[in-house]
């Protein structure tokens, strides 16, 4: 049996479980908590062959973990999709809205695709409204 990595502690483990508590959501945090805690119970190797990660990127989880909590598991600004709409775009969209508050998001997207020449799915306009 392989010995247990010093970064995994009871602590740990117990500061991982609440702050999963606290944030719902942000799903890729939420991941990453739960490897941290299935690996203070089961060990570094066998949790990363599950979650799919190597060792040393479960182990960079853990220890950006224990120096300020879920701060640094949180994916750096400007990595996730960029939109294809832009600023001009959304304020189409604002002015749709104010000139006839009852457009679903399915009349939305059609608007978008007649005005701007850009086809929006529903998710990406509701994520706009956000």
């Amino acid at each position: 049996m392989s010995r247990k990595s010093g970064l995994l502690s009871e602590e740990t483990e117990k500061a991982a479980g609440q702050a999963l508590k606290k944030c719902s959501k942000e799903k890729l945090v939420v991941r990453k908590l739960e490897a941290i805690i299935a690996a203070c119970r089961h060990g570094i190797s066998s949790v990363a062959r599950v979650y799919g990660v190597t060792d040393t990127t479960l182990r960079s989880w853990i220890r950006r973990f224990c120096e300020d909590r879920t701060d640094r598991l949180k994916a750096p600004p400007g990595r996730c999709r960029k939109s294809i709409l832009n600023a001009k775009d959304r304020e189409v969209i604002l002015d749709l809205i104010k000139e006839n508050s009852q457009l679903t998001g399915v009349m939305l997207c059609g608007k978008v695709l007649e005005i701007c020449g850009k086809k929006v799915s529903l998710a990406t306009m509701y994520r706009e409204l956000e």
